[in-house]
């Protein structure tokens, strides 16, 4: 399939998923070293989730600017 007859919905769609994952993923791994370090407050799963925030939506913006190029 050429770059130009890509479906943006399903371009989006594979990008949710994926953002779930890379959230979600943060969260899980900082949970579980908040949990090693023995840490009464989720410092580090605040931290990884908000760099999984930061991660997705560079992809997002990576996808959309291609996605604006290919038309």
């Amino acid at each position: 399939m050429s770059k130009s007859n890509k479906n943006p919905y399903i371009v989006f769609s594979s990008m949710a998923v994926q953002m779930g994952v890379a959230i979600g993923g943060g969260a899980w791994g900082g949970s579980a070293l908040d949990n090693y370090m023995q840490n009464e407050k989720p410092i580090w799963a605040i931290v990884f989730s908000l760099i999984g925030v930061g991660a997705s939506l560079y992809l997002l913006i990576r996808a959309a600017k291609k996605l604006s190029e290919d038309e």
